[in-house]
């Protein structure tokens, strides 16, 4: 398992996934990721920090955020 911190850019609660700039990577944007059903909504505002679980296969199809702060 591969944990990666990144900053919110947008959530999108219909679909329940996140875009996100993964930290040191500069401008590139990650979208689509998934985000734990465990999180709450109302938390996921842009600019948080995220920590993110990438799998055992470092797919980015696999990658779920499980933390925000």
């Amino acid at each position: 398992m591969a944990l990666l911190r990144a900053r919110l850019v947008a959530f999108d609660s219909g679909s329940w996934t996140a875009a996100v700039r993964l930290e040191g990577s500069g401008t590139a944007l990650f979208e689509g990721v998934a985000v734990s059903r465990a999180l709450v909504a109302a938390e996921m505002l842009p600019g948080r920090r995220l920590l993110i679980d990438t799998g055992d296969h470092h797919h980015p199809g696999d990658a779920v955020v499980i933390a925000a702060w």
